[in-house]
């Protein structure tokens, strides 16, 4: 008996059928379509399809843009140069290696690390596009070790070095030293530069000669249901977003070897002298797992980050989760800054750091070289298993301004510690510490802790320490049973310390000065060195 089909069913399946159009043939956005494989492209991987996807660009450039279609199929290639008006379609099934082949990535003009220099050529990338898309379901994949050991002679290292050195010291860099300095330098998986309207969804990518998704003076950037799994590679962040203005990345997977998502605007001398900002970002929805830090920003900062917004994100053994670093020379400004419903677990140092001590950079006179942090909003954060709940470290020249923590419940191994603030504020930070004191402040002004609690108080420690602190506002906190302080400062404090609205009634003492020296086993980076103390 003939089966039937209503029309129906019959549209259905066909609209389920792989469409695959020849080259040049339009799809039903009345874009051209060009298939690599008309192209010359090797689906088994058996030889090279480098010029067979740059022909396919190509061809989609000289139509005016259009759609480049990577079927299913395992493929090598070397550096892809984009186009304009591109959409790079690697369709489920399709895995693109890179290979660390050097003469398959070309010098470019591009930035390392913060600093301009001429670097090879990223696995997909380009300069000044507009309206480019990578999407699909597809995988990209490189290797990290094999990148490290193409690039990892000594003297190519030495000879970077030396070169940033003499950048800072605007000195004169030789020929030879800047060729061999660059030989040092590891290629980007996918690199815009001065691009706009850039779209990144749905890919895959495994490893990574360096960072993965480097957006560089960039605008209109929207990254979003990506998978990034470059653990443990060296240096392989999972987004870098780079002196950029407008930037959405939300949805995604993130595994890193180092920061998953990091904000930087350049680095030192270069980067004031480039002086372009990152800013208007935001960041939400994402999934995140080892690596150095969850969401990054810095530490390199000199050309300035703000108005950035990162909200819904989990942060699963990442070495930190919340993570602002800059250091003494980078200078700029760190500002309008909001972190909000975040869960960090698992984390072998601070789980929330704010710290202008990157490097151990000597003291220095207040200039345009000094780290500026202000207009910071963390709320929301739930913290478990971690080293230190949270470290705030500011400079005594500039302290870390305009600080607010709010609604945040942490069980962590040791408590807040914040030294060289000015209006830090705590609301709602209940903060349970396995050993220690929950709150450990010093060199602070203008200090609010309001509602500021421990669940695990201890007899023989106090819930709060100040150490030379002033104009100080405690409120509406609460002391459990088995608290033996509350409040502990250093002598001649009190009057430098307002309460109002506290039930410190189940403390054995409410309120104490001592002159118990309580930082002195505690290593801070504004510490000077053992032999100098």
């Amino acid at each position: 008996m003939r089966p039937h089909f209503s029309a129906g069913v019959l549209l259905a399946s066909l609209a389920a059928m792989p469409f695959r159009p020849a080259a040049g043939q339009t799809v039903p956005d009345s874009r051209p379509f060009f298939n690599v494989l008309d192209y010359g492209a090797h689906r088994d991987g058996s030889a090279s399809s480098t010029a067979a996807f740059r022909s396919a660009i190509q061809a989609c450039a000289k139509a005016g843009g259009g759609t480049v279609f990577v079927p299913a199929g395992h493929y090598s290639s070397g550096a892809i140069e984009l186009v304009s008006n591109l959409t790079l379609y690697i369709d489920s099934g399709a895995v693109i290696r890179f290979a660390a082949n050097r003469d398959e990535y070309p010098m470019v003009q591009s930035r390392f690390e913060g600093v301009e220099t001429r670097a090879p050529a990223a696995m997909l990338g380009g300069s000044h596009l507009e309206n480019v898309t990578i999407t699909g379901r597809g995988t990209l994949q490189a290797d990290n070790a094999e990148w490290r050991k193409l690039m990892g002679d000594a003297a190519w290292r030495t000879a970077w070095n030396e070169m940033l050195l003499r950048i800072e010291r605007k000195e004169t860099i030789p020929d030879e030293m800047r060729r061999s300095g660059e030989m040092a330098l590891r290629a980007d998986f996918i690199r815009p530069v001065e691009s706009k309207n850039i779209l990144i969804e749905g890919v895959h990518i495994l490893s990574s000669p360096m960072w993965v998704l480097h957006m560089l003076y960039c605008e209109n950037v929207v990254i979003r249901n990506v998978v990034v799994e470059t653990y443990p590679g060296a240096n392989t962040d999972g987004v870098d977003i780079d002196s950029c203005r407008h930037v959405r990345i939300s949805d995604s997977y993130f595994d890193t070897g180092d920061d998953a998502i990091c904000l930087k605007s350049g680095k030192d001398a270069d980067g004031r002298r480039v002086n372009r900002s990152t800013e208007d970002v935001a960041i939400t929805n994402c999934t995140i797992h080892r690596g150095h830090g969850a969401v990054v920003l810095g530490s390199e900062t000199s050309g300035s980050i703000r108005n950035v917004v990162a909200s819904n994100i989990v942060a699963q053994g990442t070495d930190r989760g919340i993570r602002i670093k800059s250091t003494r020379g980078r200078g700029a400004v760190i500002e309008n800054i909001r972190f909000d419903n975040w869960v960090i677990e698992d984390t072998p140092n601070p789980a929330i750091e704010v710290t202008n001590y990157y490097t151990r950079a000597p003291e220095e006179p207040v200039s345009e070289r000094t780290p500026v942090f202000r207009n910071i909003a963390i709320s929301g954060v739930t913290v478990n298993r971690c080293r230190t709940a949270v470290s705030i470290e500011g400079l005594p020249e500039m302290p870390v301004e305009g600080l607010r923590l709010s609604d945040i419940v942490a069980n962590a191994h040791e408590g807040l510690r914040a030294f060289n603030t000015k209006g830090l504020e705590l609301h709602n930070v209940r903060i349970n510490a396995e050993t220690g004191i929950s709150f450990l402040i010093r060199d602070s002004v203008g200090l609010d802790l309001d509602g500021v609690q421990t669940r695990t108080p201890k007899a023989d420690v106090p819930v709060v320490r100040l150490d030379r602190s002033k104009a100080v506002a405690l409120r509406n906190s609460i002391a459990w049973q088995g608290t033996g302080v509350f409040l502990s400062m250093a002598a001649g404090m009190k009057p430098m310390v307002t309460m109002i609205g506290n039930d410190l009634g189940a403390a054995s003492t409410q309120v104490r000065e001592d002159s118990t020296d309580y930082w002195k086993d505690i290593n801070t980076p504004d510490k000077p060195p053992a032999r100098a103390r």
